[in-house]
């Protein structure tokens, strides 16, 4: 559930950096909360249900860190580069 609160507000991290990647994120963050919705609504959701909805999770992580590498990995590392070849 705490990831679930992380996530959601992922998008207000990137928007003034990358809103392109914000607004990519926001179906992933919606299928999360209908997962939690549908969980607490019904005892028995299908093996398909949760399968898909772990895929989604998974898939809300990588695109998370990718999120993160391009919007502060990739300019700190192209920072360090231009420093380095100062010298």
């Amino acid at each position: 559930m705490v990831y679930l609160f992380v996530a959601t507000a992922t998008p207000l991290f990137l928007w003034n950096d990358s809103r392109k990647l914000a607004l990519w994120q926001t179906p992933f963050i919606a299928l999360l909360w209908t997962y939690v919705v549908l969980f607490m609504a019904n005892d028995s959701l299908s093996l398909f249900v949760h399968s898909f909805f772990i895929t989604v999770f998974i898939a809300n992580v990588v695109f998370a860190h990718y999120a993160a590498y391009i919007v502060w990995g990739r300019p700190y590392l192209a920072k360090r580069k231009m420093e380095k070849a100062k010298y």
